[in-house]
């Protein structure tokens, strides 16, 4: 069993994926993983939240801990043995394989979080360390740095204070992630009923939404079956790291966030 990173060999190199890219008006640029779970975690019109805030930051540790993943910069669920010079099994672990830093500052602060010592080395521990610092705005202040959000403002049932409100550059973002994710457990075809995991990124969001109960929000005709079938398909993945993350954000975890 290998980590999230082992399934897909990204065909990039380890450098931050900078957005907007050359091309932000091409249907194939993609946010990252923050990027796509803080859009789906607000709504489209009026960049309200779907849940407390709380639970979100919960999410946000996640996303930062999964690009590491899948950026083959951290194993999940892996010890290194040094006296064998191999890795193995260990349930929740954290190992870093790449300590450098590329410039992205969320992703630098939770490898030197990692890195310093006495510091989490099991997911859950990380996850609850890394939200409770300031994790919301850090994200969100991320997001305009990128030019995935815009901030306007307008004033409140016609009063005098104004209030700020965040959205998305491009509605039609947060449009593809839905998308993505309803089509995410359809089978290959009619005789093999195993959906096909190429997009990881996809994967791993679809772990992040369910451990939340953000599924009502991708517009599906029926969300408690698309929510059972994404399950399912987490479930029966041969790869421990979205388990372990999902397990973390889960309901029964979230009174740890500070």
């Amino acid at each position: 069993m290998g980590s999230l990173a082992l399934l897909e060999r990204p065909a990039m190199t380890r450098r931050r994926r900078v957005f907007p890219s050359t091309d932000p008006l091409d249907p194939e640029v993609r946010l990252t993983l923050r990027s796509e779970l803080f859009l789906l975690a607000h709504d489209d019109e009026t960049g309200r939240e779907h849940l407390d805030r709380r639970s979100l930051c919960l999410g946000l540790a996640g996303t930062v801990l999964l690009e590491l993943s899948l950026e083959q910069r951290i194993l999940i669920g892996k010890s290194y043995v040094i006296r064998d010079g191999a890795y193995t099994h260990d349930p929740g672990r954290i190992t870093i394989t790449d300590p450098e830093r590329y410039g992205d500052p969320l992703t630098d602060a939770a490898i030197n979080l990692l890195k310093r010592t006495g510091g989490p080395t099991y997911v859950t521990d990380f996850i609850r360390e890394f939200a409770s610092l300031n994790l919301y705005d850090r994200v969100r202040g991320d997001l305009l740095a990128t030019g995935v959000l815009h901030r306007t403002t307008y004033r409140r049932f016609g009063m005098l204070r104004k209030k700020d409100r965040y959205l998305a550059v491009k509605p039609d973002w947060a449009v593809r992630a839905r998308t993505r994710l309803r089509k995410l457990p359809n089978p290959r075809n009619r005789t093999d009923p195993i959906p096909d995991f190429a997009d990881m990124q996809s994967v791993a969001l679809a772990a992040l939404v369910t451990g939340l109960g953000l599924t009502r929000n991708l517009f599906h005709p029926e969300p408690a079956q698309l929510h059972a079938r994404l399950m399912d398909m987490i479930t029966r993945l041969y790869d421990d790291t979205t388990r372990d993350v999902q397990a973390a954000i889960t309901p029964a975890n979230r009174r740890h966030v500070r």
